[in-house]
């Protein structure tokens, strides 16, 4: 059992070492809870967005994530509530995160809202054999094996709980956010049965945003967001011009340092109808693996309920600005 799982925490330390950390979003700026359990319920409505991605097209095994998440207010209580599921495949590892979120919101002026959320959920991982090929395995049908003994024929996998905790700061035309998240790539480790068990990894993540009236119907919306592990940063810097609230496009520049250099954003994206988003965004690689891959495609579908729901006092819109 030792020599498996020597073998299983060299695998997955290659794609934990190679900076597929927390998940990757080129439309960060759209979905803000996916990077922070605090800005549940913010937007003073129920919102639900769905992302598709897929990262370093063309290039075998590349990391494919979906990403679904929900989030509402709660006026009486001044709180919000969200529910976020990912799911990242890269290779023979599939990684799937379901989280719950709660937060509670503070007014610190007429026009400035902070509000502080945790979350907590459970993160499993797994491991295909099925995928992987050994140099002297036999993979003709009707024969599968790989002739080793420490590598899995079938599918082993393990779970273990997660926690995000994060602050949000809302102006009318400022946005300010701090958060700590696992990453996806967790570290693995033996168990006192010999079995390995999963070390969810944190990461620090700070955004913040500034919308500026550029005439009656155009705004700009720059925005920065930084990830990092406190070893390793990686800096994105985003600009989104709007018009007429209902179309945008923007650009992106994710990494600035040798080390963190990944990609250019283009990014475009309209409403469908009064109530439902969608985008598209497309990396173009800078970094080294630019030769093995043809670019990152991302797609975002975002519902608004568009008016306030529920029971209670509710809170001024001056609180929550129409960002989309």
């Amino acid at each position: 059992m030792k020599n498996y799982f020597t073998l299983l925490i060299y695998v997955c330390s290659i794609g934990w070492l190679s900076a597929q950390q927390v998940p990757q979003y080129s439309l960060y700026a759209l979905n803000p809870y996916a990077y922070n359990p605090a800005y549940a319920g913010m937007e003073n409505t129920l919102v639900a967005t769905g992302v598709y991605r897929q990262q370093w097209s063309g290039l075998l095994g590349a990391p494919a994530t979906q990403h679904i998440n929900a989030h509402l207010p709660i006026y009486a209580i001044s709180s919000g509530v969200g529910l976020r599921v990912e799911n990242d495949v890269i290779g023979a590892h599939n990684t799937t995160q379901a989280v719950a979120s709660y937060n509670y919101q503070l007014e610190l002026s007429r026009n400035t809202l902070i509000s502080f959320g945790l979350s907590g959920g459970w993160l499993q991982y797994s491991l295909d054999g099925a995928k992987l090929r050994a140099p002297e395995g036999t993979y003709a049908e009707p024969s599968f094996t790989h002739n080793e003994t420490v590598l899995p024929i079938g599918r082993v996998q393990a779970g273990a709980p997660i926690f995000e905790a994060g602050v949000f700061l809302q102006s009318k035309k400022w946005e300010l956010g701090a958060s700590m998240q696992p990453v996806f790539a967790t570290k693995l480790k033996e168990n006192a049965n010999g079995n390995f068990g999963l070390q969810p990894i944190q990461h620090y993540l700070l955004y913040a945003a500034n919308t500026i009236p550029l005439g009656e119907n155009l705004s700009l919306k720059p925005s920065v967001l930084v990830k990092s592990d406190l070893t390793e940063t990686q800096i994105e810097v985003s600009a989104m011009a709007r018009w007429r609230e209902n179309t945008f496009a923007g650009v992106s520049m994710r990494g600035f340092g040798a080390s963190s250099k990944d990609a250019a954003v283009l990014f475009v994206g309209f409403k469908l109808n009064e109530k439902t988003t969608l985008a598209y965004g497309f990396d173009i690689p800078l970094s080294s693996l630019n030769a093995a891959h043809r670019g990152s495609h991302e797609l975002l579908l975002r519902y608004s309920l568009n008016k306030p729901i529920g029971v209670g006092k509710l809170p001024p819109v001056i609180y929550n600005p129409r960002f989309f």
